[in-house]
């Protein structure tokens, strides 16, 4: 796929987007809910690094209350961040935004940052990719740094079939139409790659991680959100 071609797909599946973040469809704004105080312990002027951030429609809202001394977005479509730099005009001043595949992003940085926020794109990689993204995170945190990992997830012993099966019949009950519905469920069968729930955890030990503690679990068993500590 040519970049040019890219750019299209992308803007042709941006109303399924904003249709699923505007309906709450995947819980964003439950999810962000619970963020916020998780953010809001930092009293001391503290960085982001947001992986795959997308438009930043979550995280925006919550930055101009916190002590934000700098949020660097990375994502591969460059169009997203254009939506994302008109959210983020509240802290425009203290913003970077990287067109950027998140794992090359975190192989070439030499940052580290406070917070790492990587929601809704892990389950992209495959599963050999996991473990070591995780990693290439931890390092680039600072010692008191911790990564929020927001993903869906597949419940524990159910196979990537039967929770695409099972995830197509909680996309037919969502308010964004017969059309979208499909393009959304050809979406997830074709890029959609989640792990058993209990796996992430697990993972985040072996990669280094002092403490994981879950803090969302919703979309009925389909999402969850753990907080990874250096």
């Amino acid at each position: 796929m040519t970049a040019d071609t890219a750019v299209a797909d992308f803007f042709s599946n941006w109303d399924v987007y904003r249709a699923v973040i505007d309906n709450n469809c995947m819980e964003h704004r439950e999810i962000y809910q619970t963020v916020a105080p998780i953010l809001a312990r930092r009293v001391a002027p503290f960085s982001i690094l947001d992986l795959g951030c997308g438009d930043a429609a979550g995280i925006a809202p919550l930055l101009p209350d916190l002590p934000l001394a700098r949020y660097v977005g990375v994502d591969c479509a460059a169009p997203a961040l254009e939506h994302a730099r008109a959210m983020l005009t509240p802290v425009t001043d203290r913003i970077e935004l990287h067109v950027a595949d998140m794992q090359d992003f975190l192989a070439a940085t030499e940052e580290h940052f406070d917070v790492i926020l990587v929601s809704f794109a892990l389950h992209h990689l495959p599963t050999s990719d996991k473990l070591r993204f995780l990693r290439a995170a931890r390092a680039r945190l600072l010692p008191d740094g911790e990564v929020i990992l927001i993903d869906v997830v597949r419940k524990d012993t159910e196979s990537r079939d039967q929770y695409l099966r099972r995830y197509a019949g909680l996309v037919s009950q969502w308010p964004v139409g017969t059309e979208r519905q499909r393009r959304i469920v050809a979406h997830v069968t074709g890029n959609d790659f989640p792990e058993e729930v209990s796996v992430l955890p697990g993972w985040a030990s072996a990669a280094g991680f002092t403490s994981v503690e879950e803090f969302y679990r919703g979309g009925q068993d389909t999402q969850a959100g753990w907080i990874l500590s250096r």
